[in-house]
């Protein structure tokens, strides 16, 4: 059962549909996008020493459709309600930002998605079935589905928010 400790995490994995050791700093190196200039649609926070990562249009849509099949059932409009006995969880930039460690970056989301934590990041979600883990997408995948996310927590008022948000 989920506690109200585990917060945004909870809903984060991306983000995903289910909805692993200590909480580790996350990895500075940042996928990069193979987009050419004036194909870039977005450009998602890489955390330190790499400024951004560029997201095509076409990626950004594949994004989107990966997290409505893996993350859309528990984290509507980037809000979880109470899905497996959790409390509402808010994928905002506020919140990603708020969480130990942050998550409001491409390499933080992905580390999220392989060792989900709670928000304050003492705890493992996936032992417990809490959370499920996403190595099985790849990297690419995952790439595609923080970009997702950090395009809607940047650009879209309404995410986070409540589903009734838009």
């Amino acid at each position: 059962m989920f506690s109200k400790q585990f917060g945004l995490f909870a809903s984060i994995a991306l983000i995903l549909a289910g909805c692993s050791g200590d909480s580790q700093t996350p990895s500075t190196e940042a996928p990069t996008s193979s987009a050419p200039k004036g194909d870039v649609a977005f450009a998602a926070p890489a955390g330190e020493g790499n400024p951004t990562i560029a997201y095509t249009d076409t990626e950004l849509k594949q994004g989107k459709k990966l997290f409505q099949a893996e993350c859309g059932k528990c984290h509507v409009g980037g809000q979880t309600y109470g899905t497996y006995n959790s409390t509402d969880i808010s994928l905002s930039f506020e919140a990603l930002s708020g969480a130990t460690p942050q998550r409001n970056n491409v390499p933080a989301l992905i580390d999220y998605l392989k060792k989900p934590t709670s928000y304050d990041g003492k705890t493992l979600l996936a032992p417990a079935g809490e959370h499920p883990v996403y190595t099985n997408l790849g990297e690419d995948k995952l790439r595609l589905l923080a970009g997702h996310v950090l395009k809607e927590a940047t650009q879209n008022p309404g995410w986070g928010m409540g589903k009734n948000v838009r």
